[in-house]
Parts: structure tokens; C-alpha cells; sequence
């Protein structure tokens, strides 16, 4: 191997690590907040990229009626919380019917517009409008459940989800154009500006994240759950509005990593499974819990599956996976008391 392959396989594992790292910031999200190990992430950046390209073929993507649906359900759900608790019934009533009107007249526009921003927002908001839905039937009626409960509950719906892709969009690929058609050179690497933007939008994410974390109120709740929920729930904060923020939040981010990587990669139901999985083993670096590590982890985890697919192309993905035993004993030999807490 020389320098210049050398070279290229490093920036291409940096261009993996970063559609990874999206994935694995909404899975550490999800994690510090209701101790769920959301496996369903991967579906969404499936649901995101798909959704992406029937709107940018001119198509009404047919998720909107699946979020309809289930917004229909979540609704009636709330209008009973309200009247069992003695509160206005028509209050969640006005809020999913605005909520609805705008995300359908959203989508509508975006099908009809030859604005690929347009696009990607209309998509963004759909994917994200199903996490809250998800928490909201599968994790709030026994928030304190055990995490081998939680984690089954997650393996049910993306049981439930990734099916329901194939049956929604079919099993053909669908080409996707890049933001960009530029290419740059990098030391003597071609490069697409559609592998630069994906991680420029990392890099944003990651900082908005920390602002949004450090300075809005929405987010030192979600801090404050993330540290100690049943303090949090006695000092007056939501814990309920937080997990479906949360659960909304790592929607969207996981859609926004599906939407970069289907130019790439070309969008399909299928799509969504082995990265999600990956994201998975970066973020077990940092025990699900540390954002920095989880971040470095992604990284370690891209650049090792483009140089495991220069040796051995056709176990790349296995070696990849295989890489979360080292990491789960060095994690054991250095936090063993931390994981016996958690």
C-alpha cells in the first residue's frame, strides 16, 4: 500500500465515521435520557433517505399517512390522559391538528417544488415526528421498566419498521442526486463534495448539540434527566416532554444522516440495518453515555472498515462488528464499576 492509497482510505473512513456519528450521537441521546437502547435508529435514516427521494421524484412519499396514523392514535391517547387528569381535552386536540395541517402541507409542497431544501426539511420533519409517536406507545406507559424491557421494546419496532419500509417503498433502489456534483481535490485525492458535507453536517450537529445542551432550558432538562431522571421528575421537570424531545431529536438526526449517504450509496430499505449497527459500535466506545468517545469511536470504526475493505472486501462488515469485543473488554477492564451501576 502506498502513501496516496493510504491517504485515500483515510478520508474515505473519515466520510464513514461521519454518517456513523450522527447515528451514534441520537443513540447516545436516547440512552442518557430514557436508558433505551434505541436499535430503531437505523430505520429512520432508511425512512429519511427514502422519503428524501420520493419527494425529490415528485411523489407524495407515502409516509405521510403512516405518520397521520399513528398521530391519530397518539392524539387519542393524550385526549384521554387529559380528561383522566382533569385537564382540557382540547388542548392535545389543537396541537396534533396544527401539527398534522403543517406537516401535510409541507409535504405537499415539497412533492410539487423543485427545491431540494424544501425536500429535505419536509422529510426531516416526518422521520422526526414518528420518534415522539415511537416513545410515546412503546416507552411512557412504564418509563421505569427495566433496560432489558426497553431494549426489547426497541428491538420490536424496528421488527415492526423495517418491514414496514419494504412494504411502503418496495425493494428497487432509488438514485438519489447529491446536494453538490463538485469534486475537490484533497493531497492528491478525488474527492465529493457530498463526502464533505456529510462531515460538515457532523461537525455542525456535534456543536449544536453541546450549545443546545449547555444554554437552552430544554436541553439542561434533558441533562438533568440524563443524570439522575427520578431527581429531575421531583424537581418539576417533564421527564415525559423530555423523552419525546429526545426520541424527536435523534429521529431527525439519524433522517439527516440517511438523506447524505443515498447519493452515495443509492436509497433502499436495506440501507439503514448495517449502519445503524455501526454507529452502535462506535458509540459503545463511550459506553453509550460519553458523547466525545462515542464521536471518536465512530471514527475509529470508519477508518477501520476502509482499510478492513482494501485487505478483504468481503468481510469488511464482519470485521467491523468484531470490533466490539476489544472494545467492550477494554471498556469492562476500565469501567467495571461504572457498568455495574448502569
Amino acid at each position: 500500500m502506498d502513501s496516496s492509497t493510504a491517504v485515500f482510505l483515510g478520508v474515505d473512513g473519515v466520510t464513514n465515521g461521519a454518517v456513523y456519528a450522527l447515528v451514534a450521537l441520537s443513540l447516545v441521546l436516547v440512552y442518557t435520557t430514557t436508558r433505551v437502547v434505541n436499535v430503531a435508529q437505523g430505520d429512520y435514516l432508511t425512512f429519511g433517505a427514502l422519503s428524501f427521494a420520493s419527494l425529490a421524484a415528485g411523489s407524495l412519499t407515502p409516509l405521510v399517512y403512516l405518520v397521520l396514523g399513528a398521530g391519530v392514535v397518539a392524539m387519542a391517547i393524550d385526549m384521554r390522559r387529559a380528561i383522566t387528569y382533569k385537564r382540557n381535552p382540547l388542548a392535545p386536540l389543537a396541537k396534533y391538528l396544527v401539527a398534522g395541517i403543517v406537516l401535510v402541507g409541507l409535504t405537499l409542497l415539497a412533492s410539487r417544488s423543485q427545491s431540494m431544501f424544501l425536500q429535505m426539511v419536509a422529510a426531516l420533519l416526518l422521520v422526526s415526528s414518528m420518534g415522539p409517536v415511537i416513545y410515546q406507545l412503546t416507552v411512557e406507559p412504564n418509563p421505569g421498566n427495566p433496560p432489558i424491557v426497553l431494549l426489547t421494546c426497541s428491538v420490536g419496532v424496528t421488527l415492526i419498521l423495517h418491514p414496514l419500509g419494504l412494504l411502503l417503498w418496495g425493494s428497487d433502489s432509488r438514485t438519489v442526486n447529491p446536494i453538490s456534483d463538485l469534486r475537490l481535490s484533497l493531497g492528491g485525492v478525488d474527492l465529493a463534495m457530498q463526502s464533505v458535507l456529510i462531515v460538515g453536517a457532523a461537525l455542525v450537529m456535534t456543536v449544536a448539540l453541546f450549545a443546545f445542551f449547555r444554554y437552552s432550558l430544554h436541553g439542561k432538562a434533558l441533562r438533568a434527566a440524563s443524570i439522575n431522571r427520578d431527581g429531575a421528575l421531583y424537581c418539576g421537570v417533564p421527564v415525559g416532554t423530555v423523552g419525546r424531545l429526545s426520541y424527536f431529536i435523534a429521529a431527525g438526526m439519524s433522517a439527516l444522516s440517511g438523506m447524505l449517504l443515498a447519493p452515495l450509496v443509492t436509497a433502499n430499505y436495506e440501507m439503514g440495518f448495517a449502519v445503524g449497527l455501526k454507529g452502535f459500535v462506535g458509540a459503545v466506545l463511550g459506553g453509550l453515555v460519553t458523547y466525545p468517545l462515542s464521536l471518536a469511536g465512530v471514527f475509529v470504526v470508519g477508518v477501520f472498515e476502509s482499510f478492513s475493505a482494501f485487505f478483504s472486501s468481503a468481510f469488511r462488515d464482519a470485521w467491523v462488528f468484531a470490533l466490539v469485543i476489544p472494545i467492550l473488554l477494554w471498556r469492562n477492564a476500565s469501567h467495571g464499576d461504572d457498568l455495574d451501576e448502569h
